[in-house]
Formats: C-alpha cells, structure tokens, sequence
C-alpha cells in the first residue's frame, strides 16, 4: 500500500481540546490534540460530511456539529448516531517541533466499527429485530459489534432496507437526493454480516411469554431474545371526507416518493397542509419549493409554541411566508369536501381552501397493536428499564420506548433518540448491559435554516434567551422547567448546542440564574 506522509503542524499550535483541518496529499485530515498527545482522523463526519474540527472535542470523544454524531478520538470509533460508519485513523509521529501524519492512499473516508465474524450456522440462538428504521439499522450492527455471531433476523413492513427517514420530508422530497442517497446500508452488507432481511412482512403478533413472533401469512417464528422498534404510525385524519382520494401522510420512502410525483405532476398544484409542526411544516418548505401553492393550517396559534415558545414559532413562520406559504392558524379542519377526489378543506370558521390534495402531518402515534401479553402506556408506548428492556429477552427502541429519564419516564421521537437506543439494546441483547442515558438530540430544516434542539422538557416555565430570534443571525433559547434548564435550541450555534449537550449529560448544567447572565460555554466545558 503507498502512503503520503506529511508535516501538518507544529507542537506548539495545538494545545488540549483544540482541532484543524489539514489536507495530507487528496485526503482532509482532522489533527486533534488530547491529554498532551495528537491524534488524526478523517476531517469529515460520515453521516452529512461535516467538518469535524468545527465541532467539538471533550474528553477524547468528537461531537459533529451539525446532528451530533459522536467519535472516538483514539480509535474512530463510532460512538452515537446519527452515524454508522467509524472514521479512518492515521498514524501521527512527532519530529523536534513537526508533527507528521501518514495517510494510505486509498482514498476512504469511512470504515465500519469492530464487528465480530457470523458463525457458518452453527449457533442455536436467534434473535429478532421487528422494525426495519433507523433503530433496526443501528441495533443489528451493535449485535454483532457486541460480539454476537448467531442468527440475526431483521423483520419488517418495508419493502427495502432501512433507509434515511429525516430526509423524506427534506432533500429527497424536493428532488435534490437521489435513490441511491437513501438505503443506510445497501443489500450486500447484511449478505456480508449474515443478518436476515425479511422486507414486506408485517409482524401480526409478538407473544413475549412464549417468545415467538407471528408473520402476516401464519409464519411463527421463535426467538431467544427480540427487539421491537417498529416507529410510530402517522394519526389519521378523522372528519368528513377524510375517505376522499387525494389524503396523503409523509411516513415512508413510497410515501415521499409518491407525494412528489404528485406535486410536480403539473405546475403550481394547489396543496393543504393539516399540521403546523415539524412534518407538516418541512413538508410545507419541500413542496413549495417543488412550485406548489401551500396553504397550512394548524391549531396552535403559532406553529411551535408548545415546543420552541411563541417568539421562535412567529420567526418560523415568517421564514415559510417569506417562501410563499401561507397560514390558517387557530383552526381545526370541518370537513374534506370533493366527489370522489377532494378539492376543497373546509375550516370550522367557514373558510373553504382549495386543494388538489392534502398532506396530513398531525404527528405519530406508537405502532405496537400487535404485542400479547404486555401492558402499555396510556399513549400505546411500552414501558422499559434502563437497559431498554421490556421483557425477558424483549427490549424496545426509537418512538414506541417509554425509558427513565431524569425525570421520570420519556418517550422520545427523534431519529438520533432512535438510533442510539437501537444501539445500546443491540449492545445489551448482545451482553453489554449498557444503561440508556442520553441527552435527546433533534434537528429540523425550515426553509433551509437548521435548528438543533437538545434535551427534553414537558412544560416550559420560562425561556432565556442568548441573541434576538427577530432580528440576529444566530441565537439560543433556553428552557427552564421547575427552575433548572431542561433544553436549549439554537440557529448557527452548532459548537454551543455540543457543548450544552455534553454539560447535560455530565449533570454540570449551570443554573438558569448563571444562564440568563451569560455563560461562555468553552470556559464552562
């Protein structure tokens, strides 16, 4: 194998915890310094390619700034989702005042995390993921990263592997990702890692006592241990007229797919959006730009309010107006009105919109009507342990997990939520005994603008502010419940929100009195 080996830096231009970007021949390299020694990885993340040294470096682990993917310094190892792909390392020597990175010539950018070699068959025990998102995706590879070489079996209603969720409401609606951008994994891989893809199958019963899965068709299958993460189902339109052709919901890769046939299918297509969250509204940003004509309607008088506050939900809003959007809050939906296609919503004010169709984005509800024998929570969800664990030999992940929090019990329903817990109860089922402990990360693209949100909190009593959402560039708000900082989401302050997430999940917050003065977040860390 040829190598390029370059000098990058001198000793004394890094000091502890801080990162740059070198160029070592073709290949962007991250030259790190931790504890007095330097490490180089790839520059860029593996999830979105962001780069690296303007994320965060703490205690020899890399937070990507944009999703809050996470790294091993030492080892590239992957360590949080959003990302499933490891970093490549290079080897770094110092010379008098030069440090010296060699890089091989291959040109990879990513490498898998350790994972141990599938047995030929010879092994008794099987298990058995039901769910084919981003939880599944993230908890066959722990299994094996976990050092299980038996019988995995992933079971699932999709029809393709699993595949990048978030983006079917974003880039892949509006055109801009192709096909080929969206499986995680392609087909070759779990032939490559001996992990069974059974797509297209729904689950029809899962009996925890007797440990075996039921398949539409009457198939049964037993397993030693099984890990439910089949997501949420999108709530359904009900009023008049919700039977009509021409209702739609955004869940799916067909569904994303679908709806932007649809939507190009002639110019300036008139479409209602009911919901003014995250979905409808990044469904409201795609299709616009795709040159619809969106109306939205919602209950809340200000989309947001409940989760950002009303300052930030009117700014959003503004955002969406400014792209030609147009809004019908303070509503609920009458009735659907058309033939056998619907061409007009009808408000409870009167107000009638018309429409070449609809996009239902009113939020999910835990898809789990198929398990026997286990109770659950008032919201369909079901109740685990720290370890994820529902059962004996059944854990739970992603939006159906009801898991301790600092709190109390949460249910989580982000893709980053999703993933890591996929991969701690892989690591678990696998023999780890790995506590779920992380602080929730969410991000949200409206109109091209990334929020990051971290943490969680169930009402919020105050917000503090860092900058002006109405007019500054850049801003962080703050959410405080029962006196402590429970959140905090932020515009262009990637680096801050890392650090903030990091404080969290050490439990070294600073106060909300601390806060509301002002915190240098580098100084704090």
């Amino acid at each position: 194998m040829n190598y390029t080996e370059a000098i990058v830096c001198q000793v004394n231009e890094l000091s502890d915890g801080q990162m740059k970007e070198v160029k070592v021949g073709e290949t962007d390299v991250l030259i790190a310094r931790t504890d007095g020694e330097f490490f180089a990885t790839h520059a860029k993340c593996t999830h979105y390619q962001a780069p690296l040294a303007k994320g965060v470096l703490h205690d020899g682990k890399i937070t990507c700034p944009w999703h809050n993917a996470c790294f091993d310094l030492r080892s590239g190892h992957r360590l949080e989702a959003p990302a499933l792909n490891a970093l490549p390392t290079y080897p770094v020597r110092i010379d008098g005042e030069n440090v010296i990175v060699r890089v091989p010539d291959t040109g990879d950018d990513a490498v898998l995390n350790p994972m141990a070699t599938a047995d030929d068959g010879s092994s008794t025990e099987t298990y058995v993921v039901v769910g084919g998102g981003g939880a599944a995706a993230f908890a066959v590879e722990a299994m094996r990263q976990g050092g299980f070489a038996g019988r995995i079996v992933m079971v699932s209603a999709e029809t393709t592997v699993p595949y990048d969720r978030p983006n079917c409401s974003k880039d892949y609606l509006q055109g801009k990702a192709p096909d080929e951008w969206m499986p995680l994994r392609d087909d070759a891989f779990y032939r490559e890692h001996r992990i069974e893809l059974r797509t297209g199958q729904p689950v029809t019963a899962v009996d925890a006592a007797a440990k075996t899965i039921t398949l539409t068709g009457g198939e049964v299958m037993h397993y030693d241990k099984a890990l439910i993460c089949t997501g949420g189902e999108p709530r359904r339109l009900d009023v008049p007229g919700a039977d009509l052709s021409g209702i739609h919901y955004l869940r799916t890769l067909n569904d994303s797919r679908h709806l932007r046939e649809l939507a190009t299918s002639k110019p300036g297509k008139r479409v209602v959006i009911i919901g003014s969250s995250f979905i409808g509204l990044e469904g409201a940003m795609s299709l616009r730009k795709l040159g619809c004509e969106v109306d939205v309607v919602g209950m809340e008088a200000v989309p947001f309010e409940k989760t950002w506050g009303a300052r930030i939900g009117r700014v959003i809003q503004g955002w969406h107006e400014a792209a030609g959007v147009r809004f019908h809050l303070g509503h609920k939906v009458d009735r659907l009105d058309g033939t056998e296609t619907v061409e007009s919503v009808v408000l409870n004010n009167g107000e009638r919109i018309p429409a070449d169709l609809v996009l239902v984005g009113m939020g999910v509800t835990p898809r789990t009507g198929f398990l026997q024998g286990l109770p659950l929570e008032k919201d369909g969800g079901v109740k685990t342990n720290e370890w994820l664990e529902v059962a004996n030999g059944l854990y739970a992940a992603g939006d159906i997990a009801h898991y301790p929090g600092p709190d109390g019990l949460v249910r989580i329903e982000h893709w980053k939520v999703a993933g890591q817990q996929g991969h701690v109860a892989g690591l678990n089922m696998a023999g780890r005994a790995q506590a779920y402990d992380a602080v929730p990360f969410f991000w949200s693209n409206q109109q091209g603008k990334r929020l990051n949100y971290i943490g969680h909190t169930t009402k919020i009593d105050d917000i503090i502010y860092d900058g002006s959402p109405e007019t500054d560039e850049s801003f962080i708000a703050f959410y405080v419940q029962d006196g402590t900082v429970k959140a905090a989401v932020g515009l262009k302050r990637d680096i801050d929100i890392a650090m903030i997430q990091k404080l969290m999940q050490e439990k070294r917050m600073p106060t909300a009195e601390t806060v509301r003065q002002g915190v240098k977040w580098a100084e704090v860390l």
